[in-house]
């Protein structure tokens, strides 16, 4: 898997910008985060994790030991194996989950098998350790990220002297065309995925 100094050369390449002359590292760095938000949004990184449940009111539990930034719920299961129907949501600060009427309402104590969404990381990248985007997707969230850059420098040009608003207007333009690229990419990727995958396959109701 690539690391951020990869993942930056391949930007660079993209953007015509093979010194980094135009580009920063910051500027870079930047754009990547924000490719692996899109990227993330699209093609969730999903962990199983198994947690109990603190506390019950009415159809809502509340989860021991777990907050949103530890990932957005994708899909639950009870002791048996039995996926359940939920509605996931954040009040004062905790992660509940609702369940649906007629649905078994988990009891406090009972503990629960969760798939999660966390957030993907490139290693070098704010402290990654790790590269969780496969090889495969690799060059793609790189031209999204050159995208995200490029309007980062087409803001900042527009405060260095002798700069003409045809030239911010020209960079926007080149940045969006390869951000629609990116994400007409990811709904490809998406509707790929949902074909593969069905996230309550055990219901029977079929």
């Amino acid at each position: 898997m690539k690391d951020v100094t990869e993942y930056r050369a391949d930007m660079l390449t993209i953007l015509g910008d093979a010194s980094g002359r135009r580009h920063s590292e910051d500027m870079l760095n930047m754009g990547l985060r924000d490719a692996l938000d899109d990227y993330g949004n699209y093609y969730p990184r999903r962990e199983t994790i198994r947690k109990a449940v603190s506390a019950v009111n009415g159809n809502d539990v509340q989860l021991q030991g777990f907050a949103p930034p530890d990932g957005q719920v994708l899909t639950v299961r009870n002791e048996s194996g039995t996926w359940l129907y939920f509605t996931g949501y954040i009040a004062d600060g905790r992660q509940y989950l609702r369940f649906q009427d007629g649905e078994e309402v988990p009891k406090e104590g009972d503990t629960l098998t969760l798939e999660v969404a966390v957030s993907h990381t490139i290693k070098g990248l704010n402290g990654g350790t790790i590269t969780t985007v496969p090889e495969s997707h690799a060059l793609m969230v790189a031209k999204g990220a050159a995208g995200y850059a490029m309007k980062i420098r087409a803001r900042s040009i527009t405060e260095v002297f002798g700069k003409r608003p045809e030239d911010r207007e020209a960079l926007n333009s080149q940045a969006n065309a390869l951000i629609r690229e990116f994400r007409a990419d990811l709904g490809h990727l998406s509707f790929r995925e949902s074909l593969r995958y069905d996230p309550y396959p055990k219901r029977g109701w079929y």
